[in-house]
């Protein structure tokens, strides 16, 4: 039986919460003063606080540091008459849990220790052992989609040609550009970052090249651009399609003759630098249309690696919420432990238009809200939270797996129904699993057969039936 204790001042107030509490199965203790209060509360340690702001002797904020100092893990909700921002932010820097104004509506007053009470309990289902963050330029992800990337990776560590970097905003371009820079040969060297599309053409130039000396007016002095900055290292350019016409000439002379001019200078800069670009935009659709250069493009494109949306690569979700979790509770200075299931539910159902940027922003809001050490459905931002997912999930179930297998039986069930109905949808998924099984397994059907648990004549027949593989094979 969860234990309460309500302080307040007015007994008729501390009357109402214990008759009506202890109606819903909450054992109940009153106080009608803090140091009372605070007495009780070390005897019983209750799980839930209800504490008034206005209290004789020692006020409710003076109560509720010593509250949190004495009974860190426990929740309290601040009761008051006045409801001024003051007080209000006060409390929550304290370490409130949520706030409520008087006269209070008992009904709602349990919804919130109830979901108070669910945050602790979920809070003591994960491992509290701290989580510690991958390190800059260590991607994360497991996916078939990301292992291809990894190789990719790998391959560009061994040699210093250019690289094209694709993909939808919020992919982790630059975190592929990292990971490149870190695991070369050049990795001792500088790896300096420019946003082509942040800045106007005439500074965009300045930045990247450099000026002498009187080259315009307030140029007081010789200035490096990021390129001689980088010598030795990478540059790189991210947005590279917003370059002007003018700035795509001197870039595309840096790469064929490794040299370059400052603004107002005559004498050629030579330097030894990775270039690697990135865009959010197809270029080929900007090349044929005259905006970006033909020569430049495949300058640039020797390589090149296209990152997948966060909705197609979605059984890597559950590393990047662990990932940002660890790394927003050391910029945000809070213990969060994980997220409830309805959270996970809701993050695999949401097809991430911002991709990975928009998770690791949603973690963050979501654990500026919560006041606990999980994130529950409602700290999640509307749109998210907005979502019905699944309500139940067989025992190891994927929530994205139930959906699309529901959608793909939805689209079977349009009349007319489709004849061996049954038969068609076991197939379908048998196809498959035994796809996915050799895929992982590099056709190894030896160690196929031993994964499923069958035999391998069984998992010969099933291919051949299911025409995964032919018979002549």
């Amino acid at each position: 039986m969860k234990a309460i204790l309500v302080i307040d001042d007015e007994e008729r107030v501390c009357w109402a919460f214990e008759e009506y509490l202890t109606g819903e199965g909450y054992r109940v203790f009153t106080a009608y003063n803090a140091e009372h209060g605070l007495q009780l509360a070390r005897e019983h340690e209750p799980d839930v606080i209800l504490l008034d702001i206005q209290l004789p002797g020692m006020d409710g904020l003076e109560a509720l540091k010593q509250i949190k100092s004495l009974l860190p893990e426990t929740d309290v909700i601040m009761i008051t008459a006045y409801g001024s921002s003051e007080t209000t932010i006060r409390a929550i820097q304290l370490g409130a849990y949520d706030y409520i104004t008087k006269p209070p509506d008992l009904h709602a007053v349990q919804e919130v220790i109830e979901r108070a009470v669910q945050a602790r309990e979920l809070g003591t289902q994960f491992d509290s052992a701290e989580t510690t963050p991958a390190p800059i330029g260590q991607l994360i992800g497991q996916s078939p989609a990301m292992q291809q990337i990894y190789k990719l990776i790998g391959m560009l560590t061994t040699n210093t040609i250019p690289v094209l970097i694709e993909g939808e905003t919020g992919t982790g371009k630059e975190l592929v550009a990292q990971a490149i820079h870190a695991n070369s040969m050049r990795s001792q060297g500088p790896f300096i970052a420019v946003n082509c599309g942040a800045l106007p053409d005439t500074l965009l130039e300045s930045e990247l090249f450099g000026y002498e000396r009187g080259a315009f007016t307030g140029a007081t002095s010789s200035k490096p651009g990021k390129f001689e900055l980088a010598d030795g290292g990478t540059l790189f350019l991210d947005e590279a399609s917003s370059m002007s016409p003018a700035l795509q000439v001197k870039l595309l002379r840096v790469l064929q003759n490794s040299e370059f001019e400052r603004l107002g200078g005559t004498e050629a800069v030579h330097i030894d630098v990775r270039i690697i670009a990135a865009t959010n935009v197809d270029l080929t659709t900007l090349v044929r249309s005259g905006i970006f250069r033909e020569d430049l493009y495949y300058r640039l494109k020797p390589i090149s690696i296209t990152l997948p949306p966060l909705r197609e690569r979605k059984e890597d979700i559950p590393p990047l919420v662990e990932h940002f979790l660890a790394l927003s509770s050391k910029e945000l200075s809070v213990a969060t432990r994980g997220v409830a299931d309805g959270v996970m539910d809701r993050f695999l159902c949401y097809d991430w238009p911002g991709n990975v940027r928009e998770l690791q922003n949603a973690i963050r809001s979501a654990m500026v809200r919560t006041r606990s050490n999980v994130i529950l459905p409602e700290h999640l931002p509307e749109e998210i939270r907005d979502l019905q997912p699944i309500a139940e999930k067989s025992p190891g179930g994927n929530v994205q797996f139930e959906q699309e297998l529901k959608r793909y039986v939805q689209r079977l069930l349009l009349d007319p129904p489709p004849e061996n109905f049954y038969q068609r949808v076991v197939d379908h998924v048998d196809r498959i699993l035994l796809q996915s099984v050799l895929e992982h397994v590099e056709g190894n059907q030896v160690r196929a057969a031993k994964l499923l648990d069958i035999s391998r004549t069984t998992l010969r027949k099933k291919l051949e039936s299911l025409a995964v593989i032919r018979e002549e094979e």
